[in-house]
């Protein structure tokens, strides 16, 4: 996993435009500094960056594997107008649920990180990735 994980960041970067069009396309929206690192069959790999202090609007995400760069320190807002403070360090690895929310990164630094985005199992040909 780690070395499919390190190939995954070390592939040429394509353009941000590319990245937030694919994810419109998707019915979601991107932030201006979303790039899309590379792509196959079985997944889509984003680097994100928030900038401090800033805030994203409402928006849909689909399910992903997130694993901070850099400590995070932010807040998500739910369509129900719930909220929840959050702190992640960087190494943090999690699995991120679909779901409907903006943020604000609190913090006085950017907040970055990889999204590892799963494509649908029909479009990958119905294989699952085997456990080890």
């Amino acid at each position: 996993m780690r070395t499919m994980l390190i190939a995954a960041l070390t592939a040429c970067c394509t353009t941000t435009a590319l990245a937030q069009e694919h994810m419109r396309s998707q019915g979601g929206t991107a932030p201006a500094d979303a790039k899309l690192v590379t792509e196959n069959e079985l997944v889509q790999v984003f680097r994100m960056s928030v900038p401090a202090r800033a805030t994203t609007p409402m928006h849909d995400i689909s399910p992903r594997v997130v694993v901070w760069l850099s400590d995070a320190h932010f807040v998500d807002y739910f369509v129900d107008g719930t909220r929840k403070e959050e702190i992640r360090k960087a190494g943090d690895a999690e699995w991120v649920p679909a779901r409907r929310h903006a943020g604000e990164n609190l913090s006085d630094r950017p907040m970055e990180f990889i999204a590892i985005v799963v494509r649908a199992a029909s479009s990958a040909g119905g294989h699952a990735p085997a456990h080890r």
